[in-house]
């Protein structure tokens, strides 16, 4: 349950966000006994029992209480068609709601970060925390570090057409991977997951519910961040809404947004803490002349094949109708069979472009597919498929985030740039390629009756390239809008404080100078770990300070 309204609205921390990081910091701050701790979060308690369901999934990503329901501008290079981007509305964030991947990244990811100028950020920098957090679970039970507090594990229940897939992958030419978790993976393998023993294992449930109990940690859900106020370039409170009020609380030490890539940018800038002159087109007070906010907004595009099986090779007619409640029986009394998988069973890492440093693809395999309803909800498709989807995981696309008003419930503009650089597009037609292949190889072809999409007539090059325009979309890992570096562009320095405000970091998706070529929560975590530790250690040396940044104003809106 969300704490009561405190009496003392004075904390040494105050954190925007109770998403994947925010959950982290909770825990990891307040395990200093003298230090109080309010954590905000704008939606509700982890409650629902389809949180706990790996694969009902399909249903909080359209879920109107669990789901801001983001969609892009439309984006030209996709047919102006606008993008859905589901992002977690609740306690856990997106580690709530996503497909539960857990796989860490390249070495050349975290090495790239560093090369940027962002010391302390290399890949063997963060591997220890990667350690810390990592509680690795066998698919007997069984676990190889029972240290860490997030449980990852493999799917207990694998459908046959999966290891056909597996198999088929090698055959094709991909090495078989026995941890796509460890270091660097690269070829095929099952999909490890944030799952522990059948039941998601969020942010929320592996940190901020052992530290709920704690008398220095205050918890409010339903309550929407508006502005972050300021005294003289430096944070000292939060300005919230909640229960119909407006609410401040006062923080002696920092201000921490943990809020995502599209709340804490919006919130930067709704603070005047942003472009100057884009601030001031909206009638905000700016504060400071920030012009990296919002930049470098980038995500991971991709596009699926679907393909035709029997109907034993599909779990489509397991997933509907009375056979999905058996499976729900199962589930409930047991924690066994297809409900305990995350999105996608198995996965394959592969290069597309040829001077690729690293694997540059990323394609996942399910052994269903969906459709959308009248209402717009997810639902199986009522004919048996699988389903090949590939992204193209080292985009050089470059984005913007922007604000619509300084009206803080309007959500802002965001403009991926999806397949801008031609660089993009040509990897995600490598990888379209990459599918067929692999359902093109025994043993994998012969469960398959036809190539549904792109479908027979799809041949060349030129038609492919359509089908990415028509049907590209993303793997929902927008990132990068509050750009670590110590460059003008930059929003935050290798310490995650704001540039130019006293008190204040950022400490989630959005500081990622680069996504990693995967799904980017294992990343957040560590950079959750790895953020609560700088603070530590900055008010262990004493108040920590800032960087120099243009002031136009010192004065909050």
């Amino acid at each position: 349950m969300s704490s009561p309204a405190p009496e003392n609205l004075t904390f040494d921390f105050i954190i925007v966000g109770g998403g994947t990081a925010g959950c982290v910091l909770a825990n990891r701050l307040t395990e200093d006994r003298d230090v109080r701790v309010l954590l905000l979060e704008a939606g509700g308690e982890a409650s629902s029992i389809w949180i706990r369901m790996p694969l009902a999934m399909g249903k909080l990503f359209t879920h109107p209480k669990l789901n801001w329901g983001y969609y892009t501008e439309p984006e030209s290079k996709l047919n102006n068609r606008t993008i859905f981007w589901p992002r977690g509305k609740v306690l856990g964030g997106s580690s709530s709601i996503n497909g539960s991947a857990y796989i860490r990244g390249q070495i050349q990811d975290y090495d790239g970060w560093q090369r940027l100028g962002n010391t302390g950020w290399g890949w063997y920098d963060l591997l220890p925390y990667f350690g810390k957090l990592e509680r690795r679970e066998n698919a007997d039970g069984t676990y190889d570090s029972e240290s860490g507090m997030l449980s990852v594990s493999y799917p207990r229940y694998v459908h046959p057409i999966a290891r056909a897939f597996i198999q088929a992958a090698v055959a094709a030419g991909l090495p078989q991977c026995s941890d796509l978790a460890g270091n660097s993976p690269a070829g095929v393998g099952l999909m490890p997951y944030s799952v522990k023993r059948g039941v998601r294992n969020s942010a929320a449930e592996a940190f901020l519910r052992p530290a709920r109990h704690r008398e220095n940690l205050v918890v409010q859900t339903s309550a929407f961040a508006r502005r972050i106020l300021l005294q003289n370039r430096k944070a000292v409170g939060v300005e919230y809404e909640r229960g119909g009020a407006l609410h401040k609380a006062a923080a002696r030490r920092e201000v921490v947004l943990t809020a995502g890539a599209i709340a804490s940018p919006q919130l930067l800038m709704l603070s005047g803490i942003g472009p100057a002159a884009h601030l001031k087109q909206h009638g905000v007070s700016v504060a400071a002349d920030l012009p990296g906010v919002g930049e470098n907004l980038h995500d991971h595009v991709s596009t699926s094949c679907a393909y035709r099986t029997a109907p034993k090779d599909s779990l489509n007619a397991q997933l509907r109708g009375l056979r999905v409640l058996k499976h729900a029986l199962v589930y409930f009394l047991a924690k066994q069979g297809p409900l305990t998988n995350g999105a996608s069973q198995a996965s394959a890492f592969a290069r597309g472009l040829p001077d690729a440093p690293c694997p540059d693809l990323q394609i996942v395999f399910r052994a269903m597919s969906h459709v959308y309803d009248k209402t717009g909800r997810i639902t199986p498709d009522p004919i048996p498929r699988v389903t090949g989807g590939v992204a193209y995981v080292r985009p050089k696309s470059r984005g913007r985030l922007s604000l619509k008003s300084a009206d803080p419930h309007q959500p802002p503009a965001m403009n991926a740039n999806y397949l801008s650089d031609p660089r993009d597009e040509d990897g995600l037609l490598a990888g379209v390629k990459w599918v067929r292949r692999i359902f093109e190889t025994e043993p994998l072809k012969s469960m398959i009756l036809a190539e549904d999409l792109p479908g027979s007539d799809c041949r060349t090059d030129d038609d492919l390239r359509d089908y990415l325009h028509r049907t590209g979309s993303t793997f929902c890992h927008p990132s990068g809008t509050c750009r670590m570096g110590p460059d003008a562009l930059a929003v935050v320095d290798e310490r995650l404080r704001v540039r130019g405000v006293e008190s204040l970091r950022v400490i989630d998706a959005s500081i990622m100078p680069a996504l990693p070529s995967c799904g980017p929560a294992p990343a957040v975590f560590v950079i959750a770990e790895k953020g609560a530790d700088l603070i530590k250690a900055d008010w262990k040396a004493g108040a920590p300070s800032t960087q120099s940044v243009a002031v136009v104003s010192a004065v909050s809106p």
